[in-house]
């Protein structure tokens, strides 16, 4: 044996029950599950810890960052092995024309080169030796952004064709399907037949459909009803990406969104959903502004910023929205450095409400509208709610990041650093929402099955030597709004394709993922 792990409690992802017994690591692969022992090159008594497969982050967004920092410190020291990126719309590749003119501020915040194509950023991904296992899929917005820009319009006969084509290309590598944003440009501005037509793409290649609803809050209901309507339209399995009832007065939406979930399930159609364990988003400041404003290339939301006509607008728009929105959008980063103050205020805290369109467009303007925010607009009831269904999975919705370097910067979403400890501790071991054993079995093997993550997420011979041995009396987040880059606590050992890359809670400098393209 390469590793031998003995006395281990093992919940090995299935949903069956925990057992204890050794288990022998030969290269990438486990070659042994039993009671006797073997000689190996390193053992680890893993007594009194349980021991399951790597945890996969159904939602992330580490496509820039995983190049910047291959470390990826705050993904693996909670567990995680394997990431699926390209959400929300937003994925790598392909980076053409105004999609490309779009992602450069956030390029050049990373010290990253320009690319355009898959290949490219597959080579790129190569080189840099990830710490976890990269899985992704295309984003939507890149390939409309890429063939019609940010323009309001339909897509007409010629332009659906070429984004079907262009889709096609990137599946010549194994991409797990289609991501939609639909609150953010350009994906805001394509109809549910556009949507539809590519969707049908995928069923060729067996790829799922996951989608950032067109609305989480006022328009939940019909948002989620287009979603379905895509997925029986196209016949694919679709997935939800961090469901939830955004905004108070939308708390009450709960049940109707679990009941037209289940019944679209009972006709036979497969659709699943992914969640982080806070009450917490986290987006960009101009998702809050009218559709109409961040129509176009950079330049011209900018220019239209610098209007005083459109900040009346705006003016008018935040009158809508009310002055506890101020009060619920905390400043996460920005990309102008004597702005830098402002991460980890609350807008209430820096700007009056009737001159918050001025400093938001102004803050906006300076950051070259690179500015993130942390939105505080659910309820923990639903919460607990969505995290029991069977499912739901769990998902960070972060980008990867470090405790130094140059992602180590702004304040960002704790959940980056804490969402699976804080799942296992505070809602399986105290609030007991459901056993530890379906728990694991919705991190690990239930996102490899409906992700189709071959040989990964169940701990069985012949599968990769992805996995996790944590104290069940430790385990716990210390990431917090205020100081987001906490390491979780309880987190012994993590071993991606047989090497062990956290090792007694401290992170190896090895790197070991697999790109799964």
């Amino acid at each position: 044996m390469d590793l031998f792990i003995k006395n281990a409690s093992i919940i090995n992802g299935s949903g069956t029950g925990i057992f204890r017994a050794n288990v022998g690591i030969k290269e990438d692969k486990i070659i042994y599950i039993g009671k006797e022992n073997f000689p190996s090159k390193i053992t680890i008594n893993a007594n009194e810890l349980i021991l399951t497969p790597g945890f996969i982050d159904t939602h992330s967004h580490s496509d820039f960052t995983i190049i910047a920092d291959p470390l990826a410190e705050g993904k693996i020291t909670q567990g995680i092995t394997t990431e699926i990126n390209g959400n929300c719309g937003l994925s790598a590749f392909p980076m053409l024309e105004e999609t490309l003119e779009r992602r450069l501020p956030e390029l050049k915040s990373l010290g990253l080169p320009k690319w355009n194509r898959i290949d490219e950023y597959i080579s790129l991904l190569k080189s840099v030796n990830p710490s976890i296992n990269f899985a992704t899929l295309c984003g939507h917005g890149n390939i409309r952004g890429s063939v019609i820009g940010y323009k309001n319009v339909i897509a007409d006969k010629e332009k659906l064709s070429k984004m079907k084509k262009l889709l096609k290309k990137q599946f010549s590598y194994k991409i797990l399907g289609l991501s939609t944003g639909l609150i953010y440009p350009p994906g805001i501005f394509a109809n549910t037949e556009e949507l539809i037509e590519l969707a049908r793409v995928l069923r060729h290649y067996k790829g799922i459909y996951t989608t950032h609803l067109r609305s989480e809050g006022e328009r939940l209901i019909s948002a989620l009803e287009e979603a379905i309507l895509i997925g029986r339209k196209a016949k694919i399995p679709i997935h939800i990406s961090h469901i939830k009832t955004s905004g108070r007065e939308n708390w009450w939406k709960i049940d109707t969104v679990f009941s037209i979930i289940e019944s679209a399930q009972g006709e036979g159609l497969q659709i699943t959903a992914d969640r982080y364990p806070y009450i917490a988003s986290a987006t960009d400041l101009d998702a809050f502004l009218p559709q109409w404003i961040i129509e176009g290339s950079r330049e011209e939301i900018i220019n239209r910023l610098k209007s005083i006509s459109v900040r009346k607008e705006i003016a008018k728009y935040l009158k809508t929205r009310g002055k506890n929105l101020l009060d619920s959008l905390l400043i996460s980063e920005v990309a102008f450095e004597k702005d830098k103050n402002f991460e980890g205020k609350k807008l209430g805290e820096i700007t009056e409400f009737e001159n918050a369109h001025n400093f938001i467009c102004d803050l906006l303007i300076r950051s070259d509208l690179y500015v993130g925010v942390i939105y505080f607009g659910m309820s923990e009831e639903n919460l607990t709610r969505i995290l029991s269904k069977t499912y739901v999975m769990i998902g960070t919705d972060s980008s990867s990041r470090s405790t130094k370097g140059i992602t180590a910067k702004g304040k960002p979403h704790p959940r980056g650093f804490g969402s699976f400890p804080r799942f296992i501790k505070r809602y399986v071991l105290e609030k007991k929402i459901l056993s530890l054993e379906e728990a694991i079995r919705k991190i690990t093997y239930l996102p490899a099955k409906i992700f189709k993550i071959h040989k990964r997420g169940v701990i069985k011979e012949g599968y990769y030597a992805d996995i996790v041995i944590f104290d069940p009396s430790e385990i716990e987040d210390t990431a917090t709004f205020e100081n987001p880059f906490g390491i979780a606590k309880g987190i012994k050992y993590v071993i991606v394709n047989g090497k062990i890359a956290v090792e007694n809670g401290l992170i190896n400098d090895i790197r070991n993922g697999r790109i799964l393209l």
